[in-house]
């Protein structure tokens, strides 16, 4: 008997290093964090019904595109939606719905539970949004973990999963303020200077490209450096980049002078905000006491957590 009512929920991203250098085909880690969506479907609705939608565009194409891929229309259904990931963050918000609506419909036509389809539908929605996506955001939010990511061709693109020797605990994450550019400016602005100045941009990108190599050997403990120094180092190539802004420089700046180690991730932004910045600290509590002091949103995550799953089945 088919279900009535399934949950499913996918988690929300963050880029560790690599942001920029990616373009270029230098690698990039992505983890999976604890903050995530949840997709109720319920087949008692009379309509589609979305509720509390801050992405109901989104939210319905991804109905119609999952309905046409897999061929299968189960009739009205009733959506509700619960997020604990900051929309428009940086954090894969549109990848975690995506990925989590397809896993849903899955579950409640009894379609076999298969995560590599449930990647290819949930890239194909994802499309949608970002016109020519990485697809590392929806492989993060299916598989969860780490991921490395590499990109050796547009139509080649290497997604290794990176299976942890220690555990990195927690980070945290505070916002600089939405960035006024879009993500495909920032990535213009870098070409730009990459026109202007190969060789100095080219050596930037390499050494971005050689503190992630320096993070996958953290994380697999081939390394005895610390996530503070790493992030710190990563930071300053960013900075030079010309994708952090003041506002944001003042913001890492001052975690840094109390001992932590912070980088923007994603895109960043120059004229105002940079979006979320990542923080480490061996001390938690200290960053948080130093934050809230400031009236800093800050957000603790988990990093490496579970993909795609099934919360509720009736």
């Amino acid at each position: 008997m088919k279900p009535r009512m399934v949950k499913v929920s996918a988690p929300g991203k963050v880029i560790l290093s690599g942001e920029h250098a990616v373009v270029y085909g230098y690698p990039a880690i992505l983890a999976a964090v604890d903050k995530r969506i949840s997709i109720e479907l319920d087949k008692a609705g009379k309509r589609v019904k979305p509720i509390s939608l801050p992405k109901s565009g989104l939210l319905k194409y991804a109905l119609k595109r999952t309905i046409g891929l897999t061929g299968i229309n189960p009739g009205a259904l009733r959506i509700k939606i619960d997020s604990r990931l900051p929309i428009g963050s940086g954090m894969g918000s549109s990848a975690a719905l995506s990925v989590a609506l397809v896993g849903a419909f899955y579950k409640l036509t009894r379609l076999p539970w298969d995560l590599k389809k449930i990647n290819e539908i949930g890239y194909e929605i994802e499309k949608k949004q970002h016109g020519n996506p990485s697809g590392g955001d929806n492989t993060i939010a299916t598989y969860g973990g780490f991921l490395w990511y590499r990109k050796e061709a547009e139509n080649f693109k290497i997604f290794f999963p990176v299976k942890p020797k220690r555990r990195l605990g927690r980070i945290f994450l505070v916002n600089t303020g939405k960035p006024i550019e879009t993500t495909g400016e920032m990535v213009s602005l870098v070409a730009e200077r990459y026109k202007k100045n190969p060789e100095g941009v080219k050596k930037l990108l390499e050494a971005i490209a050689n503190t992630t190599k320096s993070l996958l050997r953290y994380i697999l403990e081939e390394e005895k450096s610390s996530l503070v120094g790493i992030f710190k180092e990563n930071e300053r190539y960013l900075e030079q980049l010309g994708v952090v802004s003041q506002k944001a420089r003042k913001i890492i700046r001052m975690f840094e002078r109390i001992g932590a180690g912070a980088k923007i991730t994603g895109a960043g932004g120059k004229k105002d905000g940079s979006g979320m910045i990542l923080i480490r600290h061996p001390d938690e509590e200290k960053i948080i006491k130093f934050a809230e002091d400031r009236n800093l949103d800050i957000l603790s995550v988990r990093l490496g957590e579970e993909g795609v799953r099934v919360e509720k089945e009736i």
